[in-house]
């Protein structure tokens, strides 16, 4: 009878008549019970089960036993469903290039922690989870509290304000994406943290480099245009002292008119140029007030009536709004020194994650097929600015249209503040 009803154990192994729970209850006369063995079935299948045999007493004499069968397969697909979706999750887990960190807040410890996380802080794993979790962020806990606040009342968050001290002590610029989750009760946190060191690094020596590129392009400025123009004055002024002696008060005069008109020319130049640096009003006031402080300082005093439309509000990281404005400011500049323009506008407009800008002119235009071919006037400048900023430009020129001028627009969509670690501009 034993053997046919035992298939086998939970591991696979035959279930010795001495392992029995129901002989151990015939020979006991108490109730026992087994957690987990297979058995057959009439047909010859097996199944895994749960059972309890019960003792059976007459007139006080053991005669027997009741056993209770549960099915438990469904169970056991379930355990096995469990177990290979956390060795999953644990594969992940251990496995990703992200550091990845379980976090009980109110209890200021980690609760599980991945190889990546214990790398870049230089911990085990052991020491990691006996750090308390204030000593990663010693510097930032008020932060790290209203973090944490933050990640359970909405559910999820994202910072780059949070600073991790590793084990020697290094401070990690980081950028952290979390989850609230809750494990017995407890709110806890999921957080991915990236180490933002390399990425800083790399910004920093791309903005050195810019510096550089910009220091070589206006010390070619300034020896193209303002050098050369001063030296043309100081021809003027000898040969009006020529004449002047010689009694020509004429041609003394006409050329004193020259060096007026040449010293109003580099006038406008030299504003241009200290235009070409980043106006305090960009840091202070967004593209909006820069643009609108190089409208008053430069076109009107050269008598241009200029117009700046916008919508309300215009808000865009630090690092889009610098190329944006390089890029109006290389339009206005061309008007200003080649276009003769009397009229010009600049419309601002964001919508849809878009921000265009729109920069028109009434002067004598040009020829944009030529243009385009030599890199001129500062296109290549706005087309490696546009590119950064995975937008696109398009120009309207003729110069056989007077009056019609040009009209350059500008697209790019707006990039999250969160993505840079920039902060955007009100």
């Amino acid at each position: 009878m034993h053997s046919l009803i035992h298939h086998s154990l939970s591991d696979g192994m035959p279930v010795p008549d001495s392992e029995c729970k129901i002989y151990k209850t015939l020979r006991s006369g108490e109730a026992s019970h087994a957690d987990d063995e297979v058995m057959w079935r009439a047909d010859g299948s097996q199944f895994p089960s749960e059972y309890t045999p019960h003792p059976v007493h007459r007139d006080g004499e053991l005669v027997g036993c009741v056993v209770s069968f549960l099915d438990i397969t469904q169970r056991k697909l379930s355990e096995e469903t469990l177990r290979q979706s956390e060795a999953l999750y644990r594969g992940i887990f251990d496995n990703s290039n992200e550091a990845i960190l379980l976090s009980c807040p109110s209890e200021d410890r980690f609760l599980d922690v991945n190889t990546r996380a214990c790398s870049m802080l230089g911990f085990s794993r052991d020491e990691l989870l006996s750090t308390p979790l204030s000593a990663i962020h010693p510097h930032d806990l008020p932060a790290l509290e209203a973090f944490a606040a933050s990640v359970f009342q909405l559910g999820s968050g994202w910072t780059n304000e949070l600073t991790c001290v590793t084990k020697n002590g290094s401070h990690i610029p980081t950028e952290i994406s979390a989850s609230a989750i809750d494990i017995s009760g407890k709110p806890c946190i999921v957080a991915l943290i990236r180490d933002l060191t390399e990425r800083i690094n790399a910004d920093h020596a791309m903005r050195e480099l810019a510096v550089l590129e910009e220091r070589n392009r206006l010390a070619r400025e300034l020896h193209d245009s303002i050098v050369q123009s001063l030296y043309t004055m100081t021809l003027f002024a000898e040969a009006g002292v020529r004449n002047a002696d010689h009694g020509d008060t004429v041609k003394g005069t006409q050329y004193m008119e020259r060096i007026g008109e040449t010293s109003q020319q580099v006038l406008k130049e030299m504003r241009l140029l200290v235009f070409e640096l980043r106006p305090l009003a960009l840091e202070q006031e967004g593209i909006v007030g820069a643009l609108s402080q190089r409208l008053d300082d430069v076109e009107r005093r050269a008598v241009v009536e200029a117009r700046l439309i916008f919508d309300e509000p215009i808000s865009l990281p630090s690092r889009m709004e610098e190329e944006l404005y390089r890029v109006a400011q290389e339009a206005l500049n061309n008007s200003l020194k080649h276009a003769a323009a009397t009229h010009l506008s600049i419309r601002i407009a964001t919508n849809d994650g878009l921000v265009e800008i729109n920069v028109e002119d009434d002067g004598v235009g040009f020829d944009t097929d030529l243009v385009n071919q030599s890199g001129g006037m500062g296109l290549r400048n706005i087309k490696e600015r546009m590119e950064r900023l995975g937008g696109s430009f398009t120009i309207i020129s003729s110069i056989s249209s007077p009056g019609e001028g040009t009209k350059l627009r500008v697209r790019a969509p707006i990039s999250d503040p969160q993505t840079t670690g920039e902060p955007a501009h009100p």
